[in-house]
């Protein structure tokens, strides 16, 4: 039985570790020019069309985890009341308050260590996704100047970037995780990160929305705001046969 769990909590481990290195790749030149392809052409099924490989490199693991997580709990349960209250003790030192302050609270050891990395792969996505935009610019409009194009760019990498917030965003809140219960937390104590993740989605996708606006006023595009407006309120696929944009 403790071979069973050690074993498990490995091969969650490796997935885990897998799934977050997809994320770091996914900006890079190697995983948009050549991963990407080779991905498409063997993971996009004819139910699932292009939407194949994300759905087996970004949705399945978690769901696999989660399958993983409720077998290891089960094994834990049966385990001596010794180990368990080492894991416990364990898991204490994680949960123990590190910064107590307003307006963030009570912020536990556990919740800083992820914050750090949350903060590191979103500037290390962010510089990734720049690196290789910039050195691959198209000019989308005629006399469209370089810096034009590099602004359009930076707005167009910070929704890339917003989603990778929304890939975190419901961890915290899904009642009877069992990921969340593997590092001792509830949905009802984890609230507060799926508020902040929520906000700094909401701060990525305004400078995003707000980057366009003005990259459509100084390229006298404006007439494209109109349009947005107009998708806002009409049926989307009423007006995307006479309108074709590149977003």
């Amino acid at each position: 039985m403790e071979h069973t769990g050690a074993f498990i909590r490995m091969v969650m481990l490796l997935v885990f570790i897998g799934w977050l290195f997809m994320w770091i790749m996914l900006p890079t030149k190697t995983y948009k020019y050549t991963w990407s392809l080779s991905l498409s052409k063997h993971l996009n099924s004819t139910y699932f069309r292009e939407q194949g490989t994300n759905l087996v490199l970004f949705s399945f693991p978690i769901m696999f985890l989660a399958s993983l997580g409720c077998l290891y709990l089960h094994f834990q349960a049966k385990n001596a009341p010794k180990r368990n209250f080492t894991r416990r003790r364990w898991l204490d030192f994680w949960k123990r308050p590190l910064i107590v302050m307003n307006p963030l609270g009570i912020v536990s050891t556990m919740a800083v260590v992820f914050s750090v990395l949350s903060v590191a792969l979103l500037g290390c996505s962010l510089y990734n996704y720049l690196h290789v935009s910039f050195g691959h610019l198209m000019m989308h409009g005629v006399g469209e100047k370089v810096w034009q194009t590099r602004f359009r760019s930076v707005s167009l990498r910070l929704g890339y970037i917003g989603n990778i917030t929304w890939a975190f965003l419901f961890f915290p809140v899904t009642r009877g995780s069992s990921l969340l219960r593997l590092v001792g937390l509830t949905s009802e104590s984890s609230i507060k990160y799926h508020i902040w993740l929520g906000h700094i989605s909401m701060v990525l996708f305004a400078l995003h929305s707000v980057g366009f606006i003005i990259y459509w006023g100084i390229t006298d595009q404006m007439e494209l705001v109109l349009l947005l407006l107009l998708l806002m309120h009409y049926p989307f696929n009423s007006l995307i046969s006479n309108y074709r944009i590149r977003f």
